[in-house]
C-alpha cells in the first residue's frame, strides 16, 4: 500500500468516527431534549393552528424538576441578543437606571442625644391620607408614607423620620443616610422597609468574586418602635432589577428581573445576599436561611431570558424563610395585584416576516427532491447550542432559495402568487396573533405561591389601571397598534378591546374594535362598569356594562375636547379625570395645550356628560400625576383635589413658554363643582433649583413630587422641603427644611 493511500484510509476512518460520535452526540441531545419535556403537566395550553405554533410556540408551562435541568436547558439554548449580564473582566452595563448622586457614607440616625422612645399616642390623628392604591388591602410602595402622627420620606438618598402631627410643633426626629439611593419604602406597624438600586455593591470584594456581575436591589427592614433611633433588623441584596412590589398584611411581594441572562459555573437562582451572605440554593433541615424556589419556562421561542424572581417576605417575622418563584420569560411589562392573586403580563409580537417564511416552507417543501428535505431535517437535528433556531432558520431559507432560483420566471411568478394569496389568507385569520399579551396568574398566600394559569389576549396593556379582577373574573382592556402588510398593500388602523376571562383564564367575554384609529390612554374599572378614555382628535370616553360577564356591552361614550392620562372615582356616580386640554393648529392638526381636570357624570350610563372642567396652564404645562397615580391626591370627605403641576405661560399660540409655576395647586370639590383654592410653592419664588432625573421622569428639587393630609393639615413634599398649610386657607404654619446638609448630623451604624 503506498503512502498516499495509507493517508486517504486513515482520513477515510478519522472521518467515519467524526460521523458516528456526531450522530451519537445529536442523539444525546435529543434524549435530554425529550427527557427535559416529558412528564411535565400543562397548566394551560393554546388553541392554535400549525403555523402560529411553529412560529411562537404553545406557550405551555412546564416546571424544571431540578437546578441542574434549569442549567442544562439553558445551556442548549443559544440567544439571538448580546449578553449585559457582564461576565467578569468586561466592562459593567447598567441597563435599567442612572447612578443616582452618591450621599454620605454610613447609616445612622440624626445628632438627637439618646432617649427612651418616643410615645405619642395622645397626639396621633385618625383622619389622614393613605398612599393612592389601586386595590383596597394591597398597599403599593411610595417614596413617602405617614401613619397620621409621623411622616416617612426618602429624598435623595436619605430618610426622614418627622413628628408631623401637629403641624405647628413637626420637626424631624432621626434621619438615615443611605449609601445608595432609595427607590420606595413601605411601613407596617413598627416596620419599614426601605428598597433601591444598589451601586455600592460593585466596589465589594463579594461582588468582585461572582462571574455573573448583574446589578443588585437592596431591601432593608428598619424597626422604628423608637423613632428617634431606628434600628437596621434585615439587609437583603436581590440579584436583579427591580420591576414592582405589593404589600400584604405582613408581606412583601417583591419582583425582581435578570434580563439576558448567563449561567456559567454560576448557580442557577438568581442571588439573595442576607447581610453580605448568599443564601444556599437548598435548605437543610430547620435552616430558614436558604432560598429554594420553584423555577417554570413556557413552550415560547425564546429571544432573550428574563428570570423573573418573585419573593414573599415576611417584614415582622424576619426568622421565617423567604418565599417565591421564579419565572423564565422572555419579557416583563405589567403586573396586578388583587388580595389573593398576582398576574404579570408581558407582550409578545410575530412578524409578518416570520410568518412569510414559514408559510414559503410550507408551499415549497414538497416540491423539494428528497436529497434537500433531508438536508432540512438534518438542520432541524442539530442541538439548539450548536445551531440557534435563528440559524436554523436561515439555513433552511437559504436551501428554499437555491430552489427558487432554478425555477423558470412564470414559475416563480406563479409562486410568487400563491405566496400572496396564503399570506393574506393566513393574516386574516392570525391578523389577532401578531400583537398578544400573555397574562400569568399566580395564587399569594403569605409565603406561599402558586401558579394557577394563564391567558392570553390581542393587543397590548397600556399599565396596572387597564387590568382588573372582579368576583372571580379577570377583565383587561388592549390597544392593538397599527400595523402595515406588504401583502395587503395597505395600513391596518389601531383599536381597542376589552376582555373578560374566568378563573382558569379562559376568555368568557370580548368587546372589539372600539375607536378605531385611537389607543387608550386611562382605563378604570368600577365594579360592573369599565370607563375607557381613548384619543386621536378629541377624548370619547366610553362607558362599558360589565354586570354580563360574557356579554360586555358600550352602553354610552362622551366626546370632549381634550384626554384624560388618569381616571379617578370621585363616587359610583361620578369620576375624575386629569389630563390635557387640545385644540387645532393654523394647519387644522390636533395640537396638546394645557392641563386639564374634568368631572364626569356616568349615573346614566347610556348618556355620560362632563360636569365640569378646569384648564391649566398653556401648551407644555404638565404634571407628575399624569403618570404616577400616587402623585394624585384626592378626598372625597373633605372635597379635596391637590394636584402637583408645572405651569407654562405661552406669549404665542401653539408654543412653549417659560414655566410661570412649580409647585401644587389645590382644588375643592365641593357640590361637583371644581372650585380653585390656590397654589403651595416650594421654589422659593422662583429660585431656579438643581434638576433631578429619578426613576424616569425630570424634576428640579423645587418639583412638589407627593402631598398628603392629616386632619385638618395639608403636607406637600420635594426635595427641598416638607411644607405644611391649613387646608381651608392655603396658610403656611409650618416648613421643615430637607435639602442637603454639609454637617455629619449622624452617627455611622455599622
Amino acid at each position: 500500500m503506498t503512502g498516499l493511500k495509507k493517508i486517504k484510509n486513515i482520513l477515510l476512518f478519522f472521518l467515519v468516527v467524526a460521523i458516528t460520535l456526531s450522530a451519537i452526540y445529536l442523539k444525546i441531545q435529543q434524549d435530554k431534549k425529550n427527557k427535559l419535556n416529558q412528564n411535565q403537566p400543562d397548566i394551560t395550553a393554546s388553541q392554535t393552528d400549525n403555523t402560529l405554533a411553529e412560529i411562537g410556540g404553545t406557550g405551555q408551562i412546564k416546571k424544571f424538576s431540578n437546578y441542574d435541568e434549569a442549567k442544562q436547558f439553558i445551556d442548549s439554548q443559544s440567544l439571538n441578543t448580546p449578553n449585559y449580564s457582564m461576565v467578569k473582566g468586561l466592562g459593567a452595563i447598567d441597563m435599567v437606571r442612572s447612578t443616582a448622586p452618591s450621599a454620605s457614607e454610613g447609616m445612622g440616625s440624626a445628632g438627637v442625644a439618646p432617649s427612651a422612645p418616643v410615645s405619642d399616642a395622645s397626639s396621633v390623628s385618625t383622619d389622614f391620607s393613605k398612599t393612592n392604591v389601586q386595590v383596597a388591602g394591597v398597599d403599593e410602595a411610595d417614596i413617602v408614607k405617614t401613619d397620621g402622627n409621623y411622616i416617612y420620606a426618602v429624598t435623595y438618598n436619605t430618610l426622614f423620620i418627622i413628628k408631623a402631627y401637629p403641624g405647628e410643633t413637626a420637626e424631624v426626629v432621626s434621619k438615615v443616610e443611605f449609601k445608595s439611593r432609595p427607590t420606595d419604602l413601605y411601613v407596617n406597624g413598627n416596620n419599614l422597609v426601605v428598597f433601591g438600586y444598589d451601586d455600592q455593591l460593585y466596589a465589594t470584594e463579594l461582588y468582585r468574586s461572582f462571574r455573573r456581575q448583574n446589578q443588585y436591589t437592596f431591601f432593608k427592614v428598619f424597626d422604628i418602635s423608637d423613632k428617634k433611633d431606628p434600628k437596621q433588623v434585615r439587609d437583603l441584596n436581590f440579584e436583579g432589577s427591580y420591576f414592582n412590589s405589593r404589600l400584604i398584611g405582613d408581606y412583601v411581594y417583591f419582583v425582581t428581573n435578570n434580563y439576558n441572562y448567563s449561567i456559567g459555573p454560576e448557580p442557577v437562582v438568581p442571588r439573595i445576599l442576607d447581610t453580605g451572605v448568599a443564601l444556599p440554593e437548598k435548605c437543610a433541615g430547620a435552616n430558614t436561611k436558604c432560598f429554594s424556589p420553584n423555577i417554570y419556562y413556557f413552550d415560547i421561542p425564546y429571544d432573550s431570558y428574563n428570570f423573573t424572581t418573585i419573593a414573599a417576605i415576611n417584614i415582622k417575622d424576619n426568622s421565617e424563610k423567604i418565599g417565591g418563584d421564579i419565572y423564565l420569560l422572555s419579557g416583563a411589562q405589567n403586573m396586578y395585584v388583587s388580595p389573593n392573586n398576582l398576574y404579570v403580563t408581558y407582550t409578545k409580537y410575530i412578524s409578518e416576516y416570520d410568518l412569510e417564511m414559514q408559510v414559503s416552507r410550507e408551499i415549497l417543501t414538497p416540491r423539494l427532491s428528497d436529497k434537500e428535505r433531508t438536508k432540512i431535517a438534518k438542520i432541524e437535528e442539530v442541538a439548539d447550542d450548536i445551531l440557534s433556531p435563528s440559524e436554523k432558520k436561515v439555513k433552511v431559507q437559504q436551501i428554499l432559495e437555491r430552489y427558487l432560483a432554478t425555477l423558470s420566471a412564470d414559475e416563480q411568478t406563479a409562486y410568487e402568487k400563491e405566496l400572496a394569496e396564503k399570506m393574506k389568507q393566513k393574516y386574516t385569520d392570525l391578523s389577532k396573533e401578531l400583537e398578544k399579551t400573555i397574562i400569568h396568574k399566580i395564587a399569594i398566600s403569605g409565603s406561599s405561591l402558586q401558579y394557577k394559569s394563564s391567558g392570553e389576549v390581542t393587543g397590548s396593556v397600556l399599565n396596572q389601571f387597564a387590568m382588573d379582577e372582579n368576583n372571580g373574573y379577570f377583565r383587561i382592556a388592549t390597544t392593538r397598534n397599527t400595523t402595515w402588510s406588504r401583502f395587503e398593500g395597505q395600513e391596518r388602523a389601531s383599536y381597542n378591546n376589552l376582555y373578560v376571562l374566568d378563573d382558569a383564564m379562559k376568555m368568557v367575554g370580548t368587546l372589539e374594535n372600539l375607536a378605531e384609529g385611537e389607543r387608550i390612554y386611562s382605563v378604570r374599572f368600577m365594579g360592573d362598569r369599565a370607563y375607557l378614555v381613548t384619543f386621536k382628535q378629541v377624548d370619547p370616553l366610553f362607558a362599558i356594562d360589565l354586570n354580563d360577564p360574557r356579554n360586555p356591552k358600550v352602553l354610552g361614550q362622551l366626546k370632549v375636547p381634550g384626554f384624560s392620562n388618569y381616571l379617578h372615582p370621585y363616587d359610583e356616580n361620578t369620576l375624575i379625570g386629569f389630563g390635557k386640554d387640545t385644540g387645532e393648529n393654523e394647519f387644522g392638526n390636533t395640537v396638546t395645550k394645557g392641563l386639564k381636570i374634568s368631572l364626569f357624570d356616568v349615573s346614566d350610563i347610556s348618556a355620560p356628560k362632563e360636569l365640569d372642567k378646569y384648564l391649566l396652564g398653556d401648551m407644555g404645562s404638565d404634571s407628575v400625576a399624569l403618570y404616577d397615580h400616587k402623585a394624585f391626591l384626592f378626598s372625597k370627605e373633605k372635597d379635596l383635589l391637590v394636584l402637583p403641576v408645572a405651569l407654562r405661560k405661552s406669549t404665542s399660540q401653539n408654543q412653549w413658554g417659560e414655566i410661570s409655576f412649580s409647585g401644587a395647586m389645590v382644588f375643592n370639590l365641593k357640590d361637583k363643582k371644581i372650585n380653585y383654592i390656590g397654589k403651595i410653592d416650594h421654589s422659593d419664588g422662583g429660585r431656579v433649583s438643581r434638576a433631578d432625573y429619578w426613576e424616569g421622569i425630570n424634576y428640579y428639587d423645587s418639583s412638589v413630587k407627593r402631598s398628603l393630609y392629616i386632619a385638618n393639615n395639608l403636607y406637600t413634599l420635594s426635595n427641598n422641603y416638607l411644607k405644611i398649610n391649613t387646608i381651608s386657607d392655603l396658610k403656611e404654619i409650618n416648613k421643615i427644611d430637607l435639602s442637603p446638609q454639609s454637617a455629619n448630623d449622624f452617627k455611622v451604624i455599622n
